[in-house]
């Protein structure tokens, strides 16, 4: 599966987004989804990760764990 920016992607429940306050620091803050979320697509990352603007702010995931939403109607 190949994202674009902004893309409207879907990340399911009991997934951890993380993401490093600034380059200084050593220790990334943590976010356990509980429930499915959405979020824009921003750009593929090192390692396997993808960087996601969900909740208002800029989180890392796996790329394994995020999925294009697609509308139903979609053929």
């Amino acid at each position: 599966m190949l994202l674009r920016k902004g893309d409207l992607i879907r990340v399911p429940a009991d997934c951890y987004l993380s993401k490093r306050p600034s380059e200084l620091h050593v220790v990334d803050r943590f976010l356990y989804l509980r429930k499915p979320e959405v979020g824009i697509f921003i750009k593929y990352q090192k390692n396997s990760k993808v960087l996601l603007f969900i909740k208002n702010s800029y989180w890392s995931a796996d790329v394994s764990d995020v999925n294009l939403c697609r509308s139903k109607n979609a053929s």
